[in-house]
């Protein structure tokens, strides 16, 4: 719990900074502006309050659990900062921005392992595949974010990477990335024999054709569910009959979730 919620803290140590430097750009954007604490003058002292509070319970937990995870937190947090804040401001400097993602994701991997293999980490065939598709996943969640904010961060000066190479350049990235994230995916999971995750990749892929072309990029956050499902598919050799039984009901929970955001979001359309 205490490797969790300090992984937790940091990770909103992480987009509340970020939130509190880009405050002068987001306030000139009224959807923004909103949504950031600390353009508003009432939440400015609360949203400092969160920012600094998080940053010590990441570090104090992060201590609690080892000494390992202390640093690998700490440098979460030091990657978050060199991310937001200038003169560095990671964040606009091209490609480095896509680049963060692997390192943020892949530090959040590392802990889990420190955690439960102290510093010994092994990198066979389904770990370092997994980890691909993890990393994948992250670097093209973070280009759709910046595609949907185009027109705005545009407004607001934002010079990340879509807003240098483009928009329909970075379409076409996205069209790449997508197809090869789920060729890989799913040859990935032949070769480990995980055909129930293959299934739902398929039907992952498959929303693509049905859905309004409008909510494409939505579909990309199904990956999600297929992808913590191959951790458990690997990993049932171990289980015992009644983790099967648990097995199967997070399947039927996670489908019911999904069905569940399909219609929230409207997504046929």
């Amino acid at each position: 719990m205490a490797l969790i919620m300090s992984v937790f803290f940091a990770n909103v140590f992480g987009f509340s900074l970020n939130d509190f430097y880009d405050a002068a750009y987001d306030s000139k954007e009224p959807i923004k502006k909103t949504r950031n604490v600390f353009c508003s003058s009432i939440s400015n002292r609360w949203g400092k309050a969160v920012l600094i509070t998080c940053l010590g319970l990441s570090l104090l937990l992060g201590g609690i659990v080892s000494l390992q995870i202390f640093l690998a937190i700490a440098l979460l947090n030091i990657l978050a900062f060199f991310y937001s804040a200038p003169p560095i401001r990671l964040r606009n400097r091209l490609y480095w921005d896509w680049i963060f993602v692997f390192f943020w994701k892949g530090i959040i991997i590392l802990s889990g392992y420190f955690y439960f293999s102290g510093t010994i980490i092994s990198w066979d065939l389904f770990m370092l595949g997994a980890i691909a598709i993890v990393l994948f996943l992250s670097l093209i969640s973070q280009i759709i974010n910046q595609i949907r904010d185009f027109k705005v961060d545009k407004i607001t000066n934002t010079n990340n990477s879509v807003q240098r190479l483009d928009y329909h350049t970075t379409l076409s990235v996205k069209r790449v990335l997508l197809l090869l994230f789920y060729t890989f995916s799913f040859v990935f999971c032949h070769l480990c024999g995980l055909h129930g995750t293959m299934l739902l990749i398929l039907l992952n892929v498959s929303l693509y054709y049905f859905v309004n072309p409008s909510k494409h990029d939505r579909i990309i956050e199904f990956a999600n569910i297929w992808i913590i499902t191959l951790f458990l598919e690997q990993f049932r050799v171990y289980f015992t009959y009644h983790h099967q039984v648990l097995f199967l009901c997070w399947i039927v929970l996670v489908m019911g979730i999904a069905i569940w955001y399909m219609k929230h979001i409207n997504l046929f359309s």
